[in-house]
């Protein structure tokens, strides 16, 4: 049967799209068979060098727009397009390579109409192969990632600082209002923008997570994922982690940084103690992968504090904590790894001054680095 183009649709749906000719088939007829079908469907091709715009246009559904670019934009510039042209109350979004169950939309309309108190809503995932099929635990690592309890904005908070991401991107289905509030997807991230979204979005709004498994999570082989662990997302995403932590505790309501992070929530806080808590909550114990990022932000925080008379007495009076601690760290963090620096300058010098005693192998090499 023909659809018919609502007038005013609930929900715009945002698909961009980019190299996946093989998938998005597959995610653009999981969008256009909900059961739900008050909504818009944004496709934005980011100048996919495949077949994807072949494909995208076999759909002619009138619920359907589509935008091509003629040259990459990237994927944050690629959503943020669609969110800027979207026309309706609530946004959601599907990556080119997943797909949702059929009951996805309505189950989460349903709920947010029935909410007064949440702004955003996720659900759990299947995490599957690029046959389609559902990977354990067993198979793969993360598996159970965006399986999580519901928190208080407060231990939200806290989860996403000590064990980072831990929602769906394309479960969400969230009210455009929030967007309007806290901004569009940073443009200078490539790994990490959603997760710098939600901290933004939990700083102001509420969040809840639906136990179903409404989305089917692509993990792609040959590192095809944006995410994928490759030895250059690697060394970007902490490089992007330090961006986004160095501003995390930025315009958190302190009753929220109270709740979640300090143990004594009814004990009363003044507002210098606060601002130390935050320094020191970067030199708790935090994964070894990541603890350099933090501790560096950490002694960035307390160096601006011992400058400030109120809070270096503060940190003297109520934590032990002086100019000399403060030393003590600083002569622990290498930052440039100055051991291995010079370890292998050391190797290099001896093997060179060995290299030079053999007259004939140091000529030989000469000439060939010379060629």
């Amino acid at each position: 049967m023909q659809k018919l183009k609502s007038t005013n649709p609930k929900v715009s749906i945002i698909i961009p799209s980019y190299n996946h000719s093989k998938f998005i088939g597959k995610a653009i007829e999981s969008v256009l068979y909900q059961t739900y079908e008050n909504f818009e469907l944004l496709i934005i091709d980011d100048a996919s060098p495949d077949n994807s715009v072949d494909v995208i246009k076999k759909y002619e559904d009138p619920r359907i727009k589509f935008y091509g670019f003629e040259t990459n934009q990237g994927a944050v510039d690629t959503l943020n397009h669609g969110i800027i042209n979207s026309s309706s109350e609530y946004i959601a979004l599907l990556n080119s390579d997943d797909y949702w169950e059929i009951d996805k939309l309505e189950k989460q309309v349903h709920f947010l109409e029935e909410s007064d108190s949440v702004d955003c809503v996720f659900s759990d995932a299947n995490f599957i192969d690029e046959a389609g099929r559902v990977l354990s635990k067993t198979d793969y690592f993360w598996a159970d990632a965006f399986t999580q309890n519901n928190k208080s904005s407060g231990q939200w908070l806290k989860q996403l600082f000590y064990k980072l991401n831990c929602f769906c991107h394309p479960s969400m289905l969230i009210k455009k209002e929030v967007y309007n509030e806290v901004g569009l997807y940073d443009p200078s991230l490539r790994q990490l923008p959603d997760f710098s979204m939600w901290i933004n979005v939990i700083k102001k709004f509420n969040i809840h997570v639906m136990e179903e498994k409404l989305v089917n999570f692509r993990i792609l082989s040959n590192e095809m994922n944006t995410s994928s662990v490759t030895y250059e997302n690697r060394i970007r995403n902490k490089n992007e982690l330090f961006i986004i932590m160095s501003n995390f505790f930025d315009e958190i309501k302190d009753e929220d940084f109270v709740e979640g992070f300090l143990d004594e929530s009814n004990a009363l806080y003044t507002k210098e103690e606060i601002e130390c808590e935050k320094a020191f909550a970067y030199l708790k114990e935090i994964s070894p992968d990541i603890k350099p990022i933090y501790v560096l932000i950490g002694l960035r925080k307390l160096s601006i504090l011992l400058k400030n008379e109120n809070t270096r007495r503060v940190l003297k009076e109520k934590y032990n904590f002086s100019a000399n601690d403060f030393f003590a760290y600083t002569g622990k963090l290498d930052i440039i790894d100055v051991f291995e620096t010079s370890f292998h300058q050391v190797v290099v010098e001896s093997a060179k001054r060995k290299i030079q005693k053999d007259t004939n192998l140091y000529s030989t090499i000469r000439k060939f680095f010379k060629k």
